[in-house]
């Protein structure tokens, strides 16, 4: 005869290797409107009714983390893309010799190897959260105070 627990009757879906957690994602509409607005330089207004949404609804989801973080995946596939042409063009105008342009294009690309050097290999030069542990030993008084005893010589 079975029981009625009633604590049986709740069952809690949790992640197994069988059946992992579910990943919040983007929708059609939303996914439409970031291609928008990253790859064609729409503004927000226009990007959200040529994908048919208003653009209280596109506002509302930039505040959620899983779309942002599509937001940051498109603009870094964006930047990549472009990145090619930009290192050529840099190196253009570095070959031109027309003095300060040609300065300015060296110093960018050197500073474009070092950030990709610290994306490949995470440096101890970033500040970060530490504990400083200071022991303050207390020092002994001096005093200083003149001594009352004068010394008279008659010699």
């Amino acid at each position: 005869m079975p029981q009625y627990l009633p604590f049986a009757a709740q069952t809690t879906r949790l992640p197994t290797p069988d059946r992992p957690k579910r990943t919040k994602r983007v929708g059609k509409k939303l996914f439409h409107a970031i291609e928008l607005i990253v790859f064609e330089g729409k503004e927000l207004g226009e990007a959200a009714a040529e994908a048919g949404l208003t653009t209280y609804t596109l506002r509302q989801a930039f505040a959620r983390a899983h779309v942002l973080a599509h937001l940051r995946e498109r603009r870094e596939v964006l930047r990549a893309a472009a990145s090619g042409k930009n290192i050529l063009r840099l190196c253009q105008i570095r070959d031109a010799g027309d003095g300060q342009p040609a300065v300015n294009a060296i110093k960018t690309l050197e500073l474009i190897g070092d950030a990709e050097d610290g994306l490949m290999r995470r440096t101890t030069d970033n500040p970060g959260p530490g504990v400083i542990i200071r022991v303050l030993v207390p020092q002994p008084s001096i005093d200083i105070t003149p001594n009352s005893q004068i010394i008279d010589s008659d010699m």
